[in-house]
């Protein structure tokens, strides 16, 4: 942490095909026979891809909410072990895009799928024509390809799991297949140790204390926008972004002060985040507030405010404003 003055506002997260072709791994030696790669998080939206990551590294660092197209990045955590280290690359829901986001998000998962080591495939079972679509959308691979299959605690009678598992076989090809309850850990370190013995041999990428590699000021926007998730409905969770504008510690107080935007696309949506009385932004910048406090470990002022940027969605240059812009 700084000990004072502005804090540096990184942009996106390492590139893994960046790592995997040449970036210094860490310093610190590895004993014979260790492995380590990167892994892909896939599924269709809302089947705990998130929440998974989260028990894996036993933290929080990426938002999790009821809503469907709550991760919009590829976002990267470290689990590391003395007998190795998997990279998790965490990634949008997969769907059909319908709008110039909607193929950035898919963009974001192709280029972990094809990046990673060890793909696995999550689902919850509950829609299999969209599960199907989803591993249509991704394409082949020869790369081990797991199933997850998540929310193992909510399915009463046990004995319905077996067919399930058999169609989700002859529908992917899935090399091994995990049963999982992602919030309760269930069978969690069983699916590790299957993918830690799938990761080539090879050195570490990143020094065993580090967990990721997304910046501070993504991590604050990221924790903004899921109280937006938390406590709006309908469609404006969906046509909100989030912009980091300064970071920096109070001279005086010694108190991180944080400045942010959050973007809508219409007026009648800026209203609905503002509330009566501006009480709903009070309410979405304190539970906020809380979340970054926890994570950073200091007090924090979080500023915020509503800004409209028309159809942003829609629209590149918008688009590359906010930072979501597709590689060339």
């Amino acid at each position: 942490m700084s000990d004072g003055g502005k804090r540096k506002l990184p942009g996106r997260a390492i590139d893994p095909a960046g790592i995997l072709a040449g970036t210094s791994p860490a310093s610190e030696p590895t004993p014979p026979g260790h492995r380590s790669g990167f892994v892909a998080l896939v599924g269709r939206p809302n089947v705990g891809k998130s929440t998974l990551l989260n028990q894996i590294l036993g933290q929080k660092i990426a938002i999790t909410t009821r809503k469907p197209g709550t991760t919009r990045r590829r976002l990267l955590g470290v689990h590391t072990t003395p007998e190795g280290q998997a990279v998790f690359l965490d990634t949008p829901g997969i769907e059909r895009p319908g709008s110039k986001l909607g193929r950035f998000l898919l963009e974001e998962v192709k280029a972990a799928f094809s990046s990673a080591d060890v793909v696995l495939f999550m689902t919850d079972a509950h829609d299999e024509p969209a599960d199907v679509q989803a591993l249509e959308l991704l394409g082949d691979t020869e790369k081990p390809f797991f199933l997850v299959l998540n929310k193992v605690d909510l399915v009463k009678d046990k004995k319905k799991l077996l067919p399930l598992i058999a169609r989700y076989s002859r529908i992917g090809g899935f090399e091994e297949v995990f049963p999982v309850s992602a919030l309760k850990g269930t069978n969690v370190e069983g699916l590790l140790s299957a993918l830690m013995a799938h990761l080539p041999e090879g050195p570490r990428y990143f020094s065993s204390g580090v967990i990721t590699d997304a910046s501070e000021k993504s991590l604050v926007e990221e924790f903004v926008r899921e109280q937006v998730y938390h406590q709006l409905h309908q469609e404006v969770p969906y046509a909100v972004a989030v912009q980091v504008s300064e970071m920096e510690h109070d001279p005086e107080s010694g108190r991180l002060h944080i400045e942010a935007a959050i973007f809508v696309e219409r007026k009648s949506q800026r209203g609905i985040i503002i509330g009566k009385g501006g009480e709903r932004l009070k309410s979405i910048g304190q539970a906020a507030r809380l979340e970054i406090e926890k994570r950073f470990g200091e007090d924090v002022y979080l500023g915020l405010q509503v800004r409209l940027k028309p159809n942003w969605r829609q629209r590149d240059g918008a688009l590359h404003d906010l930072g979501y812009e597709m590689e060339s």
